[in-house]
């Protein structure tokens, strides 16, 4: 049980005492804040598993050398529509972002552009990326190999895949691009991780133990448990192709191949769509798809939503109300701070 309270902190301040605690670990200003505000956005859409609970994990790359964090990402090279970026085994939101940026300036040039990122740690929330591409006006698909083995194929008990994550934004309507964005596992491997520090189970069907049996409970994980492909086999069969196809491009190789067991290998697409379609044609139709959409909706109950609206819904009111840190994620972020005698007031 912990000993702090559940408690919700408004984002600027978790901003600044996240980056407090990166700068502390050896970031500079900038990789400190750019990757603060990142995993702060996690929490503020919604997805807690990719937010601040990260500085935990952080921390021990950190401790190991996996994670060099002053480390400068950079553009390894450029040809045609084509990029390949070196994260330099830093942090890998800066990368991301660098990728993320380079992708949309060759899609204005080409139609379309594929960027590579290699050398990269844990970028974060994938669907942060394609949705900064829709809201440049075209559309984003990323996907990511994730190193380390934990999770079983369809009709297997041993991990041999990553959860290697899928992205697909394009604009949107009502002041949000749709954007999906799921790991191919039942649930990322962070949820796992969040529900073992907040004390609570997880949900039937997602994990089983050593012994190839189902479970609930969330250390069953990290005891030689493996996660479950999610939709049997076409979640399976989508990890596989993103494990072998991100794993060999970025040179991160996949998950049951990999020697490391850490690093993200990420592909990052832009197309620019206005070559196909003008922009007010493309609104007025997402417009009309999404009040169909919403007419979908049962009599009672809760309303159909597009991809991305449950996210635009939960960021508008933790802007207003506060983002809920749970007492066990504020004390294992004490435990990393206390590791680099950095003081965070704001959990006392």
């Amino acid at each position: 049980m912990s000993n702090h309270a559940d408690k919700s902190f408004d984002f600027k301040t978790l901003e600044i005492l996240t980056s407090r605690v990166l700068q502390a670990m050896g970031a500079p200003i900038n990789i400190a804040d750019l990757t603060a505000e990142s995993l702060v956005l996690s929490n503020l859409v919604g997805h807690d598993s990719h937010g601040i609970i990260r500085l935990s994990e952080y921390s021990g790359w950190v401790q190991s050398r996996n994670l060099i964090p002053d480390a400068e990402a950079t553009i390894e090279w450029e040809r045609d529509a084509t990029a390949v970026i070196d994260g330099g085994w830093g942090f890998g939101q800066p990368a991301s972002t660098l990728a993320t940026e380079k992708s949309i300036e060759i899609a204005r040039k080409y139609g379309t552009s594929t960027v590579v990122l290699k050398r990269t740690n844990h970028i974060g929330r994938l669907g942060e990326y394609v949705d900064e591409i829709a809201t440049a006006g075209m559309m984003g698909i990323a996907f990511c190999n994730t190193g380390g083995a934990i999770v079983a194929p369809h009709g297997g008990v041993k991990a041999v895949l990553g959860t290697n994550p899928y992205a697909w934004a394009t604009p949107g309507t009502d002041g949000h691009n749709f954007v999906l964005d799921f790991s191919t596992a039942v649930i990322a491997a962070g949820k796992v991780v969040l529900a073992g520090m907040s004390g609570e189970q997880i949900e039937p069907g997602a994990l089983i133990d050593k012994e190839g049996k189902a479970s609930t409970n969330p250390a069953d994980l990290a005891g030689g448990g493996a996660l479950l492909a999610f939709g049997g086999h076409k979640g399976s069969g989508l990890s596989v192709l993103i494990d072998v196809a991100a794993g060999a491009m970025s040179g991160n190789m996949p998950a049951a191949i990999s020697q490391s067991g850490f690093g993200n290998g990420t592909v990052i697409t832009a197309v620019d769509w206005s070559r196909f379609v003008d922009n007010g044609t493309f609104q007025s139709v997402a417009q009309q798809f999404a009040t169909i959409m919403h007419q979908a909706s049962a009599l009672s109950g809760p309303k159909v939503l597009l991809p991305g609206e449950l996210e635009a819904q939960t960021k508008a009111r933790r802007l207003k109300e506060g983002v809920l840190i749970t007492g066990g994620v504020q004390e294992g972020i004490l435990e990393v701070a206390d590791l680099y005698a950095v003081e965070i007031p704001e959990f006392h």
